[in-house]
């Protein structure tokens, strides 16, 4: 036991104060999110952009540009719901046919450019990267949106980012996962409620490009 707290201490030692305040930030805003506050987009700017600086000092490359396409989605999704809100904006219906699109799209994109990057880059995570930070692009999409099945597919988003950052040895980011996977439940809960209340057929019936 007591090796056990001990190597628990070293590894916290090791984590960079980067990486705390961008976990701290992180989690509030994936708690924020599930409360459908338009605030978790300026704690998502914040926490994304000190991502960007961890993922570079460890060569998770397709992370780095992730967050970096979190900073501007945190941007984009500020002004949606702010925008979405003054008009009642409520939680959406997913349509069969975009489940259809994200998962077919998502995993030819990630043959294709899994392809072209290995031409380039070598490192035993690359693809677990690159399937995980192309599918969470999709995803950020999604909650933008305010579609209700967008915490699905962060929950399995987040289940494989457990595996990728315990190997990186990112152990906070990696206990970050964990209790995303936790917030996701809420999320999915909460946005339910919202959903139900206004009506699920009515909002089925958005599309894409609403």
């Amino acid at each position: 036991m007591d090796n056990i707290v001990e190597l628990f201490v070293q590894q916290w030692q090791q984590q960079s104060t980067a990486e705390f305040v961008a976990v701290i930030l992180a989690v509030a805003y994936v708690w924020l999110a599930a409360e459908e506050s338009i605030w978790c987009w300026p704690a998502a700017f914040i926490s994304t952009t000190l991502y960007v600086y961890v993922f570079w000092d460890v060569f998770l490359v397709f992370q780095m540009f992730l967050n970096g396409y979190y900073m501007v989605m945190a941007v984009v999704g500020f002004l949606h719901w702010k925008k979405s809100n003054q008009s009642g904006f409520n939680a959406l219906q997913m349509p069969l046919k975009l489940h259809m699109l994200i998962i077919l799209g998502g995993t030819t994109l990630i043959l294709i450019v899994s392809f072209i990057a290995s031409q380039w880059l070598s490192y035993g995570l690359l693809n677990l990267d690159l399937g995980i930070t192309l599918f969470s692009l999709l995803a950020t999409y999604l909650t933008v949106k305010k579609y209700l099945q967008s915490w699905v597919y962060w929950s399995i988003i987040n289940a494989l980012s457990i595996y990728l950052f315990l190997q990186s040895q990112l152990y906070l980011t990696a206990l970050l996962m964990m209790i995303y996977l936790v917030i996701a439940v809420r999320g999915y809960l909460n946005w339910s409620k919202t959903l139900n209340t206004n009506g699920a057929s009515s909002n089925a019936s958005q599309t894409l490009g609403n």
